[in-house]
């Protein structure tokens, strides 16, 4: 769940890679030693070597320095392949919550598996918690409560399994959500009117009745095309904008929703 398995499955190809990169350096290494010991034999068998290979009878034999070589790259390959693998893991996971999240659950949810006291006194407070402030994010949770990275992930782990919440990703966020909420709260749960999103609303809220232009919000907000045409699409598929016109590039004004919105912000 989350990912979890991925990540196991992920640190399981990397520590074996690495083990089988380690151990074919060493055999390697060991074979390399060998050969060595044999080149300082006596200074009889060198003459005997060079007699047996001299005149027509010399015959080239296979160099195992090529062999050697090979075993070298194969075994560096391999260490820098599972040493890849986990940079990309734990580096990744500094960045990304949600990454951060799967690699405490794939690492940390086998060793608190074991029951203890606080088990179901943390499980009801972080159950609480998500009631209480629907949409929260995974570190403001952990924070709130003030548990370690662990414990917090297993536990929503296991109350997910269970189908007491929800989640989704938001960005490098995961957010967490009561399962029982209807269609309608866990929609506007997981697309809260804040921000960027706010912003629109406020500015068409300036604008009245006249309404205003993709390109007009644009340049007063200084947003991209592509990032307003997100939002835009969001905000009117939740019906918090529309279009004064059945028209492509007809202005947008807010809806009643819209207003409403704007009401609760003002009066917050």
């Amino acid at each position: 769940m989350n990912g979890s398995w991925v990540v196991r499955f992920l640190l399981i190809a990397a520590i074996t890679s690495l083990i089988f990169g380690i151990s074919v350096d060493s055999q390697s290494t060991s074979t390399t030693d060998s050969n060595d010991e044999g080149a300082t034999s006596s200074p009889e068998s060198f003459d005997d070597a060079t007699e047996s290979t001299s005149g027509d009878d010399f015959e080239p034999k296979y160099s195992e320095d090529a062999e050697q070589d090979g075993s070298g790259n194969e075994s560096n390959s391999f260490i820098g392949l599972g040493g890849g693998i986990l940079a990309v893991l734990f580096l990744g996971s500094g960045v990304f919550e949600v990454l951060k999240i799967a690699v405490l659950m794939a690492l940390f949810t086998p060793l608190l598996s074991k029951k203890s006291r606080n088990d179901e006194l943390n499980k009801g407070r972080i159950l609480g918690f998500i009631e209480g402030n629907a949409g929260i994010h995974f570190s403001a949770l952990r924070d709130g409560l003030q548990l370690a990275n662990g414990v917090t992930a297993y536990h929503l782990q296991m109350l997910e399994t269970q189908n007491e919440i929800i989640s989704w990703r938001d960005g490098k966020l995961r957010r967490y959500a009561a399962a029982h909420l209807s269609t309608e709260q866990r929609a506007a749960v997981a697309h809260p009117v804040i921000g960027t999103r706010l912003a629109i609303l406020e500015t068409l809220s300036r604008a009245g009745q006249l309404g205003l232009s993709n390109a007009q919000i644009a340049e007063q907000l200084q947003l991209s095309r592509q990032l307003l045409s997100y939002h835009i699409k969001s905000l009117s598929e939740e019906s918090f904008i529309e279009k004064v016109l059945p028209k492509r590039r007809s202005p947008w004004i807010l809806t009643t929703n819209g207003e409403e919105i704007i009401v609760q912000r003002n009066t917050a």
